[in-house]
């Protein structure tokens, strides 16, 4: 994720400088800034530059350092800050826990959040105070169904942000606060194994559809040379299940200099040797368009005998 903190202009900042600060605000009205906050903007190109998660950490970066030093970055904010991914849209409000709040404060941007935070569940991301992953988590799936939840439980658990045990633990220590029962099942359902955004909503629309659960990221052959690890794997039906998430065609890295086409005829031959070993029937992909929806690609599964 990009880092936005140099693209941001503050208004003091030019006044320091001996710079005419209503530059800045006469650029806005005219639409070559955006305004984040009050006296805090960034240029309009440069704005549209930014993909949804990098403009969210650009609004924290910019409102952060009016609300004083109790503030901490918290829920989804705290989120978009250590590069998690969210389903759905990011917040256009800023989210912190103000810890010497006795209740919620709600603004146009930002929502503050009367909470109990100790010291030892602050890490500084970015230079900023930001709640523990674990905590920012918990926090945030509780306020959402199991599909969004489990995009961002199953990240953590893979990227190693967390473990289980400390998604149980900051579930503990939030005791009758709304949504918490919502994030229990997230977090007993939540699997590191899953290795995308993609896989994370194919599992949860699986569940959702009351299929058998798959073992994940199973390994084929299990003995002998490999062939690969496959997304989802249903031995009972001898059903192989793939996301074919758009990523492994357009990014480089994973192409490994191979042009798309190339990714295409390899993947082919992979499915080819998958399907030649013995007890699997059959291979079945979809995308992302597919398990969003959900019923696209329960139908393709249920066709193949997934049950």
């Amino acid at each position: 994720m990009r880092d936005t903190s140099g693209l941001l202009i503050r208004r003091s900042r030019l006044v320091d400088d001996g710079v005419d600060a209503s530059s800045i605000e006469r650029d806005a009205r005219r639409g070559l800034a955006v305004r984040l906050a009050a006296g805090v903007y960034v240029r309009t190109d440069d704005w549209r530059s930014l993909g949804p998660a990098s403009q969210h950490t650009a609004r924290v970066h910019a409102v952060l350092p009016r609300l004083g030093p109790d503030a901490v970055v918290s829920h989804e904010s705290a989120l978009a800050i250590r590069g998690f991914p969210l389903l759905g849209e990011w917040p256009r409000r800023v989210h912190v826990v103000a810890r010497q709040r006795a209740r919620d404060k709600v603004t146009g941007s930002v929502h503050q959040h009367a909470a109990p935070l100790g010291d030892g569940e602050i890490d500084t991301v970015d230079g900023l105070p930001v709640v523990g992953a674990a905590r920012a988590a918990v926090d945030s799936v509780r306020r959402r169904d199991l599909r969004g939840a489990t995009v961002v439980l199953d990240h953590g658990l893979h990227a190693g942000a967390y473990d289980r045990s400390a998604l149980e633990a900051a579930l503990a220590a939030r005791p009758g606060v709304p949504g918490r029962r919502r994030a229990a099942v997230a977090v007993a359902f939540a699997d590191g194994r899953s290795e995308s955004p993609g896989e994370s909503l194919s599992r949860a629309g699986m569940r959702a559809a009351g299929l058998t659960g798959p073992v994940l990221q199973a390994r084929f052959p299990v003995t002998g040379p490999l062939i690969g690890f496959v997304d989802f794997w249903w031995p009972q039906f001898g059903v192989i299940g793939e996301f074919d998430g758009e990523v492994k065609y357009r990014d480089e890295r994973m192409r490994a200099g191979r042009s798309p086409e190339q990714v295409v005829i390899d993947e082919k031959r992979r499915e080819d040797d998958l399907r030649a070993l013995p007890g699997v029937r059959t291979v079945v992909r979809w995308t992302w368009g597919d398990a969003l929806r959900a019923e696209p690609m329960v139908r393709a599964l249920a066709r193949a005998g997934v049950r």
